[in-house]
């Protein structure tokens, strides 16, 4: 009868480990031979039948034949569990962590939290419990009031999915995958499988909050490091500077002269560089980021339902454009305002001056008084430059100011224009001269939102630059493309004597200049000239 069993039995199939009775698997040697084990197959539920030979590893059979490998797979799995929910102990992986910051010199500090591997007794066990929003393989708890349950993964194939870590991360919970994907065979036999699953298999943490919060304690050590060598830098570099001072008597008194004068010009705005120098950082920005949400929701859903019918919003009107900080509300909401009432609905070829949305977001929402004052104090600083005779192209800048302070304070043109050149990414708008966009669609292309965006142009697309501009080296090629094409014309033009900016006649130009502009005559086409 045993014979005629195995000569049913499938000699293709993927060998089954472990078989399942009244709900508990049993390796080949826990049951009788042949048919007499009375156990079925744990991942299709067909019958099985023990092999128990002398010349192969004894395994399970699928008696009418068939099996695949997700037979295998449940069978380990299954085991897996059952084995974590008879035992009380198990290994707990290494957890390790490196914190590291540059100082100012580019040296790097670090340090390492190492948690080596553990035996940690648990005293309860459940299996597949749900819990909010998933349910791990199985869940182990000990007595401690102070422990958080461990959730205990199991790979055979298929490994901690990246939504799910992120959920465990999210809600605080300790999580463990052991891998049983590579086993060998000798390791699916009785006492070596569970000394694999509870001790020998590899594992690793996908969350642990204890940890988690011992490495915050590291990173702070790190930070606090990092943070007294810089000041030791400073402090070292300042000395050197001083240094370099002292050798030059009357340099000095020049320099010490001048900076006497910058300080009193700066003193009106220490208060608002403090703050800017606090809005600039990536935590306060994130933090304010979050707070005019919050604020907005309701009128950004407003805005949603009476330009958008409550549709999400488009690319063109979800980005976060740089000085952001500077306007009173959220960018998705001035954004969606701005296109809005300015550019939904005009007609094909209506020509549109960006400059005239900055007193528009000001009458909006406000600017943050801080950064205005700071950006009206570099117009000022420019206009008195400019009038005493010095050359300085760009306005948005101030001499009083440190470089990275005048880089840091946003300007609103900038601002405006860096959301007009999102609508042109669109296809909406397409600029004409310097400020001046004129409507070229309603429909908006957001293939133009790639990876590589460019931007749809009827002229020659610029070439691709290595580093991105400043707005100082933007406004000096727009400025020489503009002049390029109103020499090309060889008409009479004018342009301002402050800014030297092409102005079409009875035009102001954006500096706000009341001198009468100057008019250039360009040189006639001659080969002589071309010469």
């Amino acid at each position: 009868m045993l014979g005629q069993a195995m000569q049913k039995a499938s000699v293709t199939g993927l060998k089954v480990p472990f078989g399942e009775r009244e709900g508990v698997l049993y390796p080949p040697s826990a049951v009788d031979g042949g048919l007499a084990c009375g156990c079925s197959c744990p991942g299709c539920g067909r019958q099985l039948l023990a092999k128990k030979g002398e010349s192969q590893r004894w395994h399970f059979a699928h008696y009418h034949g068939g099996g695949d490998e997700h037979c295998y797979e449940t069978a380990v799995h299954k085991m897996a569990k059952q084995v974590l929910l008879a035992a009380r102990q198990v290994l707990l992986p290494t957890w390790k962590r490196i914190a590291a910051l540059f100082d100012l010199d580019g040296q790097r500090h670090e340090d390492v939290l190492e948690r080596p591997d553990r035996q940690w007794e648990y005293t309860h066990a459940k299996e597949e419990a749900w819990l909010d929003g998933m349910r791990p393989d199985v869940v182990l708890e000990d007595d401690h009031p102070n422990t958080v349950p461990l959730l205990v993964e199991i790979k055979v194939s298929h490994a901690v999915g990246d939504e799910k870590a992120i959920l465990v991360r999210k809600r605080g919970w300790a999580m463990i995958e052991i891998d049983l994907s590579k086993l060998d065979p000798d390791n699916l036999l009785d006492a070596a499988f569970e000394r694999t699953v509870l001790n020998e298999a590899p594992r690793f943490w996908i969350h642990s909050p204890a940890a988690e919060r011992m490495f915050k304690h590291v990173q702070g050590k790190v930070e606090r490091q990092v943070a007294e060598r810089n000041v030791q830098i400073l402090s070292e570099r300042a000395e050197h500077d001083a240094a370099q001072r002292n050798a030059m008597d009357k340099l000095v008194g020049h320099r010490r002269r001048k900076e006497q004068f910058r300080q009193k010009l700066r003193s009106p705005y220490v208060a608002d560089l403090k703050a800017l120098s606090v809005l600039s950082s990536p935590t306060a920005a994130g933090e304010q980021l979050l707070r005019l949400s919050e604020r907005d929701a309701p009128a950004i859903d407003l805005a949603r339902r009476r330009y958008l019918d409550h549709g999400s919003l488009p690319p063109f009107l979800a980005q976060i454009p740089p000085g952001w900080q500077l306007v009173d509300a959220h960018p998705h909401l001035w954004q969606l305002r701005l296109w809005g009432e300015f550019v939904l609905g005009q007609p094909v070829g209506k020509r549109i001056q960006t400059r005239n949305w900055v007193p528009q977001l000001g009458r909006m929402f406000g600017f943050d008084a801080p950064l205005k004052r700071l950006f009206d104090a570099q117009q000022h600083d420019w206009r008195q430059t400019r009038a005493k005779g010095f050359r300085r192209p760009y306005p948005y800048s101030a001499w009083f100011f440190e470089d990275w302070e005048n880089e840091l304070i946003p300007s609103p043109f900038d601002v405006v224009d860096e959301f007009a050149r999102e609508l042109w990414a669109a296809s909406l708008v397409e600029l004409q001269e310097t400020g001046v966009y004129e409507v070229i669609g309603t429909e908006p292309d957001l293939t133009a939102f790639g990876p590589r965006r460019p931007i749809r142009s009827t002229e020659p697309s610029q070439p691709q630059r290595q580093r991105p501009e400043t707005p100082g080296q933007r406004h000096e090629r727009e400025l020489a493309e503009h002049i390029t094409r109103v020499n090309e014309l060889g008409d009479s033009y004018c342009v301002c004597v402050i800014c030297d900016m092409p102005l079409a006649a009875g035009n102001q130009c954006s500096c706000g200049t009341k001198l009468q502009p100057r008019v250039v005559r360009p040189l006639p086409h001659t080969p002589d000239n071309l010469a």
